[in-house]
């Protein structure tokens, strides 16, 4: 079987595979506390297993991370919210990754070579902490995030393990005030509030400390550059 039909077969499978969970899984709007009671408190293993295979499926799909963590929080509390909600962002990303790396790629390169090249720059230099600079930025798009790492030719295991790193402080956030909904602690939900704040400022602060340190990195002035022009910029500082 040669590599052109064997990639064939492996997204037919991946179709068929998508489009049964899409005929079991909630809709973003579907996927709330009340379905959270249902299917998940309270419910053991199967529990578990029902809200990681829903939160990979719907953040491979485009659903916020957050929103997944503050669901871990609410359904498990807040230590096993974190680990929950952070694995199953990480099994996304993979999986995302994967998939448009061996996909999309070539078709992006077709329309995009130059823009998909200056990406390539970017990431493969501090790969690692790059990804965890992305991941701690509280703007941007998660899924596309994981696209452009796929199209990119940034190494998948400084991705991930940097994504992880990155994801830690935002999903904490969450999982707490979803833990505060659940116990009804208003103190909860206002201390989450004051730690997304100093994320996002401390997240912000060290991309401006790293971006002035690298100031001789045309690469990314350019992307820093064409941010400021269009929402489709290949600035990854966009993709969180």
């Amino acid at each position: 079987m040669n590599s052109s039909l064997l990639r064939f077969f492996i997204l037919v499978l991946a179709i068929l595979f998508f489009s049964h969970l899409i005929s079991l899984s909630p809709s973003f709007d579907a996927f709330n506390q009340e379905w959270i009671d249902k299917h998940t408190r309270n419910n053991g293993v199967t529990g578990i297993a029902k809200f990681l295979a829903v939160s990979v499926f719907l953040l491979s799909i485009g659903l916020p991370r957050q929103l997944v963590a503050f669901m871990g929080g609410y359904a498990f509390g807040f230590a096993a919210g974190i680990i929950y909600s952070t694995l199953a962002a990480i099994l996304s990303c993979a999986t995302v990754m994967a998939v448009s790396r061996s996909f999309a790629r070539p078709i992006i390169i077709q329309h995009f070579e130059m823009r998909v090249r200056k990406l390539d720059l970017f990431l493969v230099r501090s790969p690692f902490l790059k990804s965890v600079i992305i991941r701690l930025l509280p703007i941007g798009n998660n899924l596309l995030t994981n696209i452009f790492a796929g199209v990119s030719k940034i190494p998948r295991r400084s991705f991930i393990l940097g994504s992880t790193i990155g994801y830690i402080p935002q999903m904490a956030v969450f999982a707490l005030m979803g833990k505060g909904v659940l116990v009804n602690s208003e103190l909860k939900i206002i201390i989450s509030a004051l730690l997304f704040g100093i994320s996002s400022l401390l997240s912000a602060y060290l991309f401006k400390v790293y971006r002035r340190q690298h100031n001789d990195d045309k690469t990314l002035r350019s992307l820093t550059k064409s941010s400021k022009c269009s929402n489709e910029s290949d600035e990854p500082s966009h993709y969180t």
